[in-house]
């Protein structure tokens, strides 16, 4: 998908890449489709779950950070962004693709909540009167730095700049002191 887009993505080459035939998938999903479809509900269950993994961490505030930086470094470079970025069209157009993005919309901001709320718990975050808008400002952040970075031409890696965009969103109400690398950009 991220090598050649939601358009120009073939079974064969999905197959290839997963030890099947275009055969194999055709019978198992019916068409390209229902397979895209499929994995936009694969991701829409295993990303959230993901995030919400950072709750148990010391610093939860900082393990959510690292895990959407990590998620933005699976991006290799711009043309692969883009590609990522016509399948968020598909999910934005295609009504059956809509309904997967807006579950996993709310499951991703769920699932921040449940962090920013663990690193309140543990005194890692300061509670403040927006607390209840902060999980989607960090979601909304998270996508605005991928797009931005996309944007620049990525001469950053793209981990090191959503982290940093990320710290500078979180970094005014973070209570424990951040190591100097870890500085949001002044």
């Amino acid at each position: 998908m991220a090598t050649a887009g939601p358009a120009n993505v073939t079974l064969a080459q999905i197959g290839g890449r997963v030890g099947l035939t275009a055969a194999a998938l055709m019978r198992r999903f019916g068409s390209k489709d229902r397979l895209l479809l499929a994995l936009a509900r694969h991701d829409a269950e295993a990303l959230p779950a993901r995030l919400a993994g950072a709750e148990s961490a010391e610093q939860p505030v900082h393990a959510l950070i690292e895990a959407l930086a990590a998620m933005a470094g699976a991006v290799r470079s711009t043309t692969e962004f883009a590609n990522h970025l016509a399948f968020l069209l598909l999910d934005m157009s295609d009504p059956r693709f809509q309904q997967v993005s807006r579950e996993y919309t709310v499951a991703v901001e769920a699932a921040i909540g449940v962090v920013l709320r663990a690193g309140r718990a543990a005194g890692e975050l300061r509670a403040g009167a927006d607390d209840e808008g902060l999980p989607r400002a960090v979601h909304a952040a998270y996508n605005g730095a991928l797009v931005t970075w996309g944007m620049a031409g990525g001469d950053e890696e793209p981990a090191a700049y959503v982290q940093k965009q990320l710290l500078f969103v979180l970094g005014s109400r973070l209570s424990r002191s951040v190591d100097r690398a870890d500085q949001p950009p002044g």
